[in-house]
């Protein structure tokens, strides 16, 4: 009786080991596939995020190219009005360089003693 106990027991041992084999093999394959599908995720994050930056440099570079186009327009727009402003009448701004010159001279030749 003890021997078929034993192989009772024996063969159960056995039993259990292939079944823990197949479920290793299984989980083996389920982190596989589970590992290939996050690698597949982040390549595509990647990708998207390579993308996202490349179209935020080139929009930042057209902003760019268009606020220097509208500031050059503007400086331009600012010149010929200080420019007509002046042939109307030339004294304040003559006037006004003067001061500012001389308060610069001042401020200048008081640091230099």
């Amino acid at each position: 009786m003890e021997h078929s106990s034993s192989e009772k027991i024996a063969e159960a041992l056995r039993l259990l080991e292939e079944a823990a084999k197949d479920k290793k093999d299984e989980l083996k394959s389920a982190m596989s596939n589970r590992y290939s599908h996050l690698k597949t995720a982040i390549v595509e994050a990647e990708h998207s995020l390579v993308k996202s930056v490349t179209d935020a440099g080139r929009h930042a570079a057209e902003a760019a190219a268009h606020a220097r186009d509208v500031s050059v327009e503007k400086a331009r727009e600012v010149a010929h009005d200080v420019d007509k402003s002046v042939h109307r009448n030339p004294w304040p701004y003559l006037a006004g360089t003067a001061v500012a010159g001389l308060m610069l001279g001042y401020f200048l030749g008081r640091r230099r003693r």
